[in-house]
């Protein structure tokens, strides 16, 4: 990510360093006052200045802090303006290019910078762009070359270094990437983009707690930004446990954003995960109202319809899971059970032929289905139940054992199978199994 700078002869640079001491303001405390930059009081004084008059120098100055409060269109005016009294100013055909960049002007852009390249070839900005250019293009080597330029010219450059260190973690070289990104964030500890990077690559090589620092950092620097919460909770969800500081950034991101999808994704599962199924379910609901053909979420939703009782809903979502995975013969049985439960028996019957027909004769999920089918003796069922090895398939199938106890009103079945299931976790029975027992006890 590449900050857009503005490359200026120090005689330039010194007199945006006046007019910026000129236009700020001061928050004051006991013993220090903070200097505030103000590039709209900035560009007010050029233009009460008056802007036909102005040199080269301030026009360029003047260029950019247009394109930094997004006034593309006056900043393009003046570039060209500057380009017209002189095709060989190269820092004006580079900004020309940060601009067409910023809007997306590809072309443009492009021609921009190779000009600027070609009228000077050595300055470490202008090289460090091309080399950015590139990486966005997975043109590493292409990359890598320019970044060195760079870095020969200026090795201290921090936008270079960071970019360079995506070179070296693309190729593998994750520790001279972190090496990179250290000497980066010591020389600016405020840039932003550096640390995120450093965390990013700090998460690869598992270093957990020290990618959540840097997330820190860069949230003190900009508390507004969403994706910096988002990547530190991806991190605190994954691998330090820390659901309830997890559940805290994932909440930020909602008020900055309230329709950011992943965070959506990452709530939903969260408030799941954790058993708090309503909130789950709101959840999940604005992830399809966002993304109509997200999968992902339609199991869960079958899942949480069924717990609220609204099997309508179920059936719905249950049937859209299993046109999208019609091997898991487990969503079929779902939406038969939901079909059944909705009243509609020779649906549900049918539906329960159908499921047979693909299970091996004799087997475990046979023998419960066969059981969910005909809702008689479940002598056979239990049976091979007790006999199977495969733990997790066992106790799974148990539930649909316990469903159908449930339908027959043998609440003392029902419950026994629910009880043996409620501490398990990770699997969808066991979500509904747990649901279910909470249900009984609070009759």
């Amino acid at each position: 990510m590449f900050r857009l700078s503005l490359v200026l002869p120090m005689c330039i640079a010194g007199l945006l360093l006046f007019l910026t001491l000129s236009c700020v303001s001061t928050k004051t405390d006991t013993s220090t006052a903070e200097l505030i930059y103000d590039p709209d009081r900035l560009i007010f004084d050029f233009e009460a200045s008056g802007i036909n008059s102005l040199d080269d120098e301030s026009r360029l100055i003047y260029s950019v802090l247009l394109r930094n409060v997004g006034r593309y269109e006056e900043s393009r005016i003046q570039l060209k303006r500057l380009i017209e009294n002189n095709q060989a100013n190269s820092m004006a055909w580079y900004n020309l290019a940060l601009l067409e960049h910023a809007v997306g002007n590809s072309e443009m852009r492009n021609l921009a910078i190779e000009a600027a390249i070609e009228l000077d070839d050595a300055k470490a900005e202008v090289l460090t762009f091309c080399g950015t250019l590139a990486i966005e293009n997975s043109n590493w080597e292409e990359a890598a070359v320019y970044l060195q330029r760079a870095l020969e010219i200026d090795p201290e450059y921090v936008e270079a270094l960071t970019a360079m260190a995506w070179v070296k973690a693309k190729s593998g070289q994750l520790e001279l990437a972190l090496t990179l990104l250290n000497r980066a964030v010591e020389l600016d500890p405020e840039y932003v983009y550096a640390r995120i990077d450093r965390s990013r690559i700090n998460v690869a090589l598992r270093n957990y707690s020290t990618a959540e620092r840097d997330l820190d950092k860069a949230i003190e620097l900009e508390p507004d930004v969403q994706w910096h919460y988002l990547d530190r909770a991806r991190i605190r969800l994954r691998h330090l446990v820390d659901y309830e500081g997890a559940l805290a950034d994932l909440e930020t991101v909602e008020k900055l954003n309230s329709d950011n999808f992943f965070a959506l994704v990452y709530l939903a599962g969260l408030h799941d995960e954790q058993r708090r199924f309503s909130e789950a379910r709101n959840y999940y609901l604005r992830v399809v109202e966002l993304r109509p053909d997200y999968s992902w979420a339609h199991m869960p939703l079958g899942k949480l319809g069924w717990i609220a009782g609204e099997y309508s809903e179920s059936e719905k979502w249950f049937a859209k899971a299993a046109e999208q995975d019609p091997e898991d013969y487990k969503l079929q049985l779902m939406l038969a059970m939901s079909k059944f439960r909705l009243g509609k028996i020779d649906e549900a019957d049918r539906l329960f032929l159908k499921i047979l027909q693909t299970l091996e004769r004799g087997g475990a999920a046979y023998e419960v289905v066969r059981f969910c089918a005909e809702r008689n003796s479940d002598y056979y069922a239990i049976n091979v139940l007790n006999k199977e090895i495969d733990e997790s398939l066992r106790e799974r199938l148990w539930y649909y054992m316990g469903a159908v106890y449930e339908t027959q009103n043998n609440t003392s079945a029902a419950i026994a199978v629910y009880e043996r299931l409620k501490m398990r976790t990770g699997e969808m029975e066991y979500d509904l199994a747990w649901a279910a027992l909470k249900e009984m006890e609070d009759r």
